[in-house]
């Protein structure tokens, strides 16, 4: 397995291009300026009652938005108040702040205001996940939980409750944090560029490169193993053909090897993805190459879906098949969207013959990312 994440600039953008068996799986922004996932020890500039929110300044002149449903403590104008940043800033929408603080590490998440033992929905079999469940009872209590993650199951209960300790004990550290200092300031920020990296070194087991001083230098503070690029006569933009992967990951239009295409168009409330026949071999048993075809363009899709970070509603319109396909095709489906980074669920087809996907936002989009006049 040749596992490979290739960090360069691309046209005055700092990306991760990630490669998993050198197929191109997902693109990262490491040049991102978000503040997702920052806790903050938060002022209360004001409360509105009727819509039982409010207005947190944090970060010297930042405001967020922070919603007090269900928040187990009174909220007052002029209090101090743990917070971390949920979404970004958006036009002329405030930050997003939340009180239930999500706190990372490895193979688990503290999650603070939900007391459940949570079980990643990835891991399928009901008697692991209830032995994880059982195991980890004796962590939660009634100010926080937990949450499994996939590759738990990798991992002995010892070394997965060293975990929760820890992230119990940075908790703590934190809270104790903000009753000493000043409001509007920092208690954590989270290294996006870091964790990326230490995530995919785990996970795929694979190769950092980069030719990126600045990222060079990050990661070997913090003793992650990452190449540089000392090719004077072949960069990496050139080895690895990264801008022509920009350009396909931004294209309408993408081929697949039966001579099949995908038109992929974005919408204001959904993306739309068509499938053609185009130069596909039509002439032997039309039914089941039909059935072929749209089995090699779920496979694609889902693919597509990961490398441009496409989120929200996806409607598919397969090519026209014999009714009793679809039901083959929706399973083969939910097997390929099961291998995503995010939560991506497929509906069903609707009665129009339609595939109904919904994918969890978790980053911004590759064509927000990068604007596709730059590469004209």
């Amino acid at each position: 397995m040749n596992n490979n994440l290739v960090i360069s600039k691309v046209r005055n953008k700092i990306l991760g291009f990630q490669f998993e068996d050198d197929i191109l799986c997902r693109i990262h922004d490491f040049q991102s300026e978000t503040l997702v996932g920052n806790i903050y020890c938060g002022y209360v500039k004001d409360v509105v009652k009727n819509i039982n929110a409010a207005f947190v300044e944090f970060d010297k002149d930042k405001k967020g938005f922070l919603s007090l449903t269900n928040i187990p403590f009174s909220v007052k104008q002029g209090d101090k108040i743990l917070v971390q940043v949920s979404s970004d800033k958006v036009k002329t929408k405030d930050y997003l702040l939340t009180w239930k603080l999500n706190l990372a590490s490895g193979q688990l998440v503290l999650t603070v205001g939900d007391t459940r033992i949570n079980i990643s929905k990835k891991i399928k079999e009901k008697k692991i996940r209830e032995e994880l469940k059982t195991d980890f009872l004796n962590f939660s209590n009634n100010e926080y939980g937990f949450i499994l993650r996939t590759d738990s199951v990798l991992y002995t209960i010892e070394e997965l409750r060293q975990q929760a300790e820890q992230l119990i004990s940075r908790y703590n550290e934190y809270k104790n944090k903000m009753r000493n200092m000043k409001p509007k300031t920092a208690i954590y920020l989270k290294n996006h560029v870091v964790d990326i990296c230490h995530e995919f070194v785990s996970k795929f087991n694979g190769k950092i490169i980069t030719d990126v001083d600045s990222i060079y230098q990050q990661l070997i503070e913090k003793q992650l193993d990452v190449l540089w690029n000392d090719d004077t006569k072949v960069n990496l933009l050139n080895k690895y053909s990264l801008e022509k992967h920009i350009r396909n990951a931004l294209s309408k239009h993408v081929w697949l090897k039966s001579g099949a295409y995908l038109v992929i168009e974005h919408t204001e409330a959904m993306t739309v993805i068509d499938v053609n026949t185009g130069k596909a071999d039509m002439h032997s048993d039309r039914k089941k190459t039909i059935v072929r075809i749209n089995k090699e363009a779920a496979k694609e899709i889902a693919r597509q879906l990961k490398l441009r970070n496409i989120s929200g509603t996806v409607v598919i319109d397969f090519i026209n098949m014999d009714q009793t396909f679809y039901d083959e095709l929706v399973s083969y489906m939910r097997q390929c969207v099961s291998a995503d980074f995010t939560l991506c669920s497929v509906i069903d087809i609707t009665k129009l013959g339609l595939m109904e996907i919904t994918r969890k936002k978790q980053e911004k989009p590759i064509f927000e990312i990068i604007c596709d006049e730059v590469f004209s």
